[in-house]
């Protein structure tokens, strides 16, 4: 498989991130496999898949031309992109298909770490607060204990005090 690093932007921008899943558009397949957008959205419209496939991997969108006007694309997850995929032939679709796989591996690889990094943040804040809860649970606990006990002490140890005092016996 081709060794694809993650400064690699042209490997970054052949995948996105859509609502935490990793995508990729009708632009960038038809960009980088060197053909038309109009005949990959054709050859998406045309896919002989069923409808709840359709429905789950491609998704209609919009973007604006070089000339300002609207038009239409479609998103497509990993899966819907390897079925439009699978009949493009020849060594350059080889080429592409591997560094796209490559980067939807990526993708999913990076939001997955996210949603972990997310996870070890959230769990060691929990652990930090249920120290921090049990310190404080435990000094409120021994500052009614020295609340209690502190005047009792205090009231011996000037005892103590007195006691220890010698009077001189002046006659």
């Amino acid at each position: 498989m081709t060794d694809i690093t993650d400064d690699d932007q042209e490997f970054r921008d052949m995948v996105l991130s859509q609502d935490g899943l990793p995508v990729t558009t009708s632009l960038k397949v038809a960009q980088k496999f060197g053909k038309a957008h109009g005949k990959v959205l054709r050859a998406i419209r045309e896919l002989s898949c069923s409808q709840d496939f359709n429905r789950a991997n491609f998704g209609s969108i919009e973007y604006v031309d070089s000339k300002g006007r609207p038009q239409a694309a479609y998103q497509m997850t990993k899966d819907g992109w390897m079925f439009l995929v699978m009949g493009f032939s020849g060594e350059k679709a080889a080429a592409t298909k591997e560094k796209f796989i490559c980067a939807f591996n990526w993708m999913a690889n990076e939001l997955r770490n996210k949603n972990m990094s997310f996870e070890h943040r959230r769990n060691s804040l929990m652990l930090e607060y249920q120290q921090e809860k049990g310190m404080a649970s435990f000094a409120g606990r021994t500052l009614r204990r020295w609340q209690i006990k502190k005047p009792g002490l205090e009231g011996k140890i000037l005892a103590i005090q007195h006691d220890g005092q010698h009077t001189l016996q002046l006659n």
